[in-house]
């Protein structure tokens, strides 16, 4: 006799169902049973002969395996947005009585995305269109030939990105294009968000709700529980008016970097931080440069305009709300369209990258050779967004007061020098006793571990600033754990950010180690990275102990440089093989071991 599948078994009393129906039902893929198990159980609500219908335990198990939303949630995350966005939605349906999985793209099996009916990602995308640390080996999973069939699969994509970078939401594209590749169909339309993301993000995880309760309608009714949030009283929305008290420079005459280290006073906001965390800042846009843009497109200065339902004068609204010094491709295409600027246009296809290193939105003017009322220029430009600094201080040893450091960039071009918003804003513009709307950004994924653990911190140039936080918080706690400092810069003379206080830690015992790479005092260039591969077995040693690895900095060249000396470093030392270090370096990263903030 032939053996029945589950389905068959568990219907078997029931006479009236033929076994060529359950045959067609059997090869139905996920979301196509979830839409009819949705109409069946309309069907079933409203009809009489349900009371008289008897169904034994094992029937319903059997029938629930296929009936019930299989629903898996993925966020690739960086500092932790992604997956907020993710437990946010995870919460929202389970408060309507679907069952989800919940799950970071660093520990998802490859081979388990088939067993789910439907499978949401909400990615960032980091730098340059890469796949936050978190993501990268699922990234080229999904992307290979080893990714499984997904035919009847349904999927939502939320993308998280940054406009002023050309391959803005890459990730979430990438994600969104394999999933359709491997058969899988859209639920809604995927969404690219930039970085003033929250609304969007939550109307698009209404939009998402509403369409799975249209496949299987949700169990429950009573509204969504709210999570238990200390509500701080200051955010980005609702930025604190803090006093800019202190504005030093660190880097000495000579140096090819102008750096330095700001106080700022906290008190009465009642904001708190910790380390790892960055600090928001609003800042405004360049009087000069805003006057400058006005006279190319003789637009006078008190025209009015109107602005997310409020008017304002149009210098105002430039120095204030509009982004002017970030360049988006979008915006550099449309402007070449109104003044048919073909230079403009093999900008964008040939070299829009190393063009918007150096050039603002007066230079993309100027080549555009545009007429455009006030309202139009307005309708062009994207919301001003803050700038964050990573925290380079510990509040238990700095009560009601947040430190930064930063470099005030400039960048020259063929039309004049160019500076950056926030760093300008705050020491050319401000004086020390000025305010500055500030916001505390949490990181999630770059934070200190128990005090017992050892901690190497790789940090040249303004990426020290976590790690100064760091030092401070373990000299309040009188932590145990060992630290270890690499730093790097140009010069010892000139560059050496911090250096009594590190001098300072390394006397007292705090610091344990520290080494550093000045790359210009000899003639070979000398980076962190070289200084790493020199203390390689004593790297390995601290690492097979238990030590956490921490990198912040640039993310183009220095952490990329970086990595691949930990994972020779892993191979070599370890006497693993190439396969071997980088699953090692994985096991890092789930362990919370591994963790980076770059830039």
């Amino acid at each position: 006799m032939k053996e029945q599948n589950p389905l068959q078994r568990a219907t078997a009393r029931f006479t009236n169902i033929d076994g060529e129906l359950l045959q067609q039902v059997s090869n139905l893929g996920p979301s196509e049973l979830l839409l009819l198990a949705g109409y069946c159980a309309g069907l079933a609500e409203h009809s009489p002969a349900q009371l008289n219908a008897v169904v034994t335990p094992s029937a319903v198990n059997e029938l629930s395996k296929g009936s019930q939303l299989r629903a898996l949630i993925l966020y690739a995350s960086q500092t932790g947005n992604a997956q907020e966005i993710a437990e946010s939605l995870q919460q929202s349906l389970e408060s309507k009585g679907y069952k989800t999985n919940l799950e970071s793209t660093l520990d998802i099996k490859l081979a388990r995305l088939k067993d789910y009916a439907l499978i949401v990602v909400i990615a960032s995308t980091h730098g340059e269109g890469e796949p936050p640390d978190d993501a990268i080996d699922f990234y080229e999973a999904v992307l290979s030939k080893k990714a499984p069939s997904l035919n009847g699969v349904k999927h939502a994509v939320l993308g998280l990105g940054d406009s002023s970078y050309e391959f803005f939401c890459q990730t979430a594209k990438d994600f969104d294009s394999a999933l359709l590749k491997l058969g899988s169909v859209p639920l809604i339309e995927r969404l690219d968000c930039d970085v003033d993301y929250q609304q969007e993000a939550l109307n698009w995880t209404t939009q998402l709700v509403g369409a799975i309760a249209d496949i299987q309608p949700p169990t429950l009714t009573t509204a969504a529980l709210v999570e238990n949030i200390i509500q701080f009283p200051y955010s980005k929305e609702k930025p604190f008016a803090a006093t800019l008290s202190i504005i030093q420079k660190l880097t000495a005459p000579g140096s090819i970097k102008d750096t330095y280290h700001l106080e700022i006073d906290l008190a009465s906001s009642g904001l708190s931080y910790g380390p790892g965390d960055a600090l928001g800042i609003w800042a405004d846009n360049d009087k000069a440069l805003v006057k400058e843009i006005l006279a190319e497109l003789n637009i006078e200065s008190q025209a009015r305009v109107r602005f997310k339902d409020e008017e304002f004068s149009i210098e105002e609204l430039l120095r204030k709300k509009l982004e002017i010094t970030l360049l988006n491709k979008g915006l550099i295409e449309a402007l070449a369209t109104l003044g048919g600027s073909q230079k403009l246009l093999e900008i964008t296809e040939t070299y829009y990258s190393d063009y918007i290193r150096n050039h603002q939105l007066i230079d993309v003017l100027k080549l555009a050779n545009v007429t455009l009322e006030a309202q139009q220029l307005v309708a062009m430009l994207k919301p001003l967004k803050p700038r964050l600094y990573s925290i380079s201080s510990s509040i238990d040893e700095n009560p009601e007061e947040v430190h930064i450091t930063l470099n005030h960039l400039q960048d020259e071009n063929e039309d004049g020098i160019r500076y950056g918003l926030a760093s300008h804003f705050l020491t050319r513009q401000l004086e020390e006793g000025d305010k500055v709307n500030v916001y505390v950004d949490r990181n999630k994924n770059f934070k200190l571990p128990s005090s017992d653990k050892a901690i190497i911190m790789v940090g040249p140039g303004t990426g020290i600033a976590p790690f100064r936080s760091f030092l401070q918080q373990r000299e309040a706690e009188q932590a145990k754990g060992r630290n270890w400092l690499f730093f790097g810069n140009p010069n010892f003379n000139t560059d050496f950010l911090y250096q009594t206080e590190l001098q300072k830690h390394l006397k007292s015992g705090l610091l344990t180690q520290i080494d550093v790479a000045f790359s210009r005092d000899q003639e070979q260039k000398i980076y962190v990275q070289d200084r790493l591969r020199e203390n390689a077995a004593q790297v390995w040693q601290w690492l097979e102990q238990g030590a956490f690895f921490y990198v912040c900095g640039d993310m183009s060249r220095m952490a990329k440089e970086v990595e691949l000396a930990l994972l020779q470093i892993i191979e070599q030392q370890g006497n693993n093989t190439q396969s071997q270090a980088k699953e090692y370096l994985k096991q890092l990263k789930k362990q919370a071991r591994y963790q980076r903030d770059v830039y």
